[in-house]
């Protein structure tokens, strides 16, 4: 009965928390800033692209963006998440690909970049799971004219400046206006196995 009970718990868990990476996803592209915060910690973290800030700092950043329009729009499509857990905490690696239309030099383009997100988990006073820090990881990106007949012109130096896994996408966030965080983790950088070693040790309870 014990080891029953034990798995169930384990199953309601890793529900519990696969559930809160794909609200996190419709919530974020639906525009529902309220309870996109109530997915964190109070003292929760996003990392994104473009800044590494408080879970209230982004949320905030973004609700701004989402008013101020300008005709870019992002969307998050989920795939499989891997969860692991140890006591009350836990992390979340999940398959991810993020499409995003915009706007490079007039043209309409869309960038479409294949990663992964690394969520840290904790549980929180009131039993529920919620998200302590989120790190994307690229693997790939691409940009395509929305129009096949359009031209792009890409500065080659420019782009060279931005790590390879999400290239494209910083090279149009930085047209906009964005500035980029460099170093991010991708499939086989320094920075991932930097992520994966804090990972698991912050999953052991140091």
């Amino acid at each position: 009965m014990t080891n029953t009970t034990t798995a169930l718990q384990a199953l309601l868990d890793q529900t519990a928390i696969a559930d809160c990476v794909r609200r996190w996803a419709f919530y974020r592209d639906g525009h529902h800033w309220a309870k996109l915060r109530d997915l964190y910690a109070a003292d929760g973290r996003m990392t994104t692209t473009w800044t590494i800030a408080s879970a209230d700092e982004f949320v905030t950043h973004c609700k701004r963006m989402a008013e101020k329009g300008g005709g870019r729009q992002s969307m998050h499509s989920l795939g499989t998440t891997m969860v692991d857990i140890n006591g009350d905490r836990a992390i979340a690696e999940s398959r991810m690909t993020l499409l995003v239309r915009g706007l490079l030099d007039g043209v309409e383009v869309d960038v479409t970049n294949y990663g992964r997100t690394y969520d840290l988990f904790l549980r929180c006073a009131d039993g529920r799971w919620r998200i302590q820090e989120r790190v994307p990881m690229y693997e790939k990106d691409r940009l395509d004219p929305v129009d096949p007949a359009a031209t792009i012109r890409i500065d080659a130096r420019r782009l060279a400046l931005y790590p390879i896994g999400y290239r494209y996408l910083a090279y149009l966030q930085c047209s906009e206006g964005a500035t980029i965080t460099p170093d991010l983790p991708g499939t086989g950088t320094a920075s991932q196995k930097q992520l994966y070693t804090r990972g698991a040790a912050w999953l052991a309870g140091e």
